[in-house]
């Protein structure tokens, strides 16, 4: 039988910038991590919901927190062999194979996102599942992670306290554990996550940026669009 392998582009119209874009957004003047976010959207890996307005307080849907991490992270199915070309709706039930995010959503199964059969593509995407999937996709650009230390050396293998995690399983505790030790994400001057609440689009944003910078990515401070001596507070923004 002759395999084919099928070159799948990606797709996300709300997230995925076209090349050039670079506008800046003007509604993030008091959002904690406004240069990270900005740096993304210069070098084309997030856009928003128009090209000037990214609607930093906004909650992100699971479609869209997918489309951050597939485009973010640059997770692809370009080494892959199939017999047919691959649809999403062969993983997730119900998925409309023509919606903007249906390869998005394919691409991350394929590259071992833990992503429900049953999603809801537009139900809001918690801080504690949106911190497993992007720990999940670091761990696929970095198999060595845990004894590297990733390309900062920043995990320090020390234990970390969260002192709202009463509704999370072992895995989610061990998952947000190495988040933040990480410097991905951190607990606020309580020591609380909030894993439950929504996420934000800019604590998304730059939840995946301090990612990339883990992984070598991008450099800190590079091209003076990020500021590498940003406080705890920008990694996620625990004011709300």
């Amino acid at each position: 039988m002759f395999i084919r392998k099928w070159m799948i582009g990606l797709t996300g119209a709300l997230l995925i910038a076209a090349p050039g874009n670079a506008l800046a957004f003007d509604d993030l003047e008091q959002t904690n991590g406004r240069e990270e976010i900005q740096y993304l959207k210069t070098h084309d890996i997030i856009a928003g919901i128009t090209g000037t307005e990214f609607q930093p307080d906004a909650p992100l849907t699971n479609a869209q927190g997918v489309a951050f991490l597939v485009k973010g992270l640059d997770l692809n199915i370009d080494n892959l062999w199939f017999i047919k070309a691959p649809k999403a709706s062969d993983y997730f039930t119900g998925m409309d194979d023509s919606a903007w995010y249906s390869t998005d959503m394919m691409i991350a199964q394929l590259n071992g996102l833990e992503l429900a059969q049953t999603i809801d593509t537009s139900a809001t995407m918690s801080r504690v599942q949106f911190a497993s999937l992007l720990w999940q996709g670091v761990e696929q650009l970095d198999p060595d992670i845990h004894e590297s230390g990733g390309a900062t050396g920043a995990l320090q293998d020390e234990a970390i306290t969260i002192k709202d995690d009463d509704s999370l399983n072992d895995s989610q505790r061990d998952v947000l554990s190495q988040v933040i030790d990480s410097d991905i994400a951190s607990v606020d001057a309580e020591g609380n996550f909030r894993p439950d609440v929504p996420i934000t689009r800019a604590e998304a944003a730059v939840m995946l940026y301090n990612a990339l910078e883990l992984t070598g990515k991008i450099q800190p401070n590079a091209d003076n669009q990020a500021d590498d001596t940003h406080s705890a507070d920008a990694k996620v923004d625990d004011s709300k």
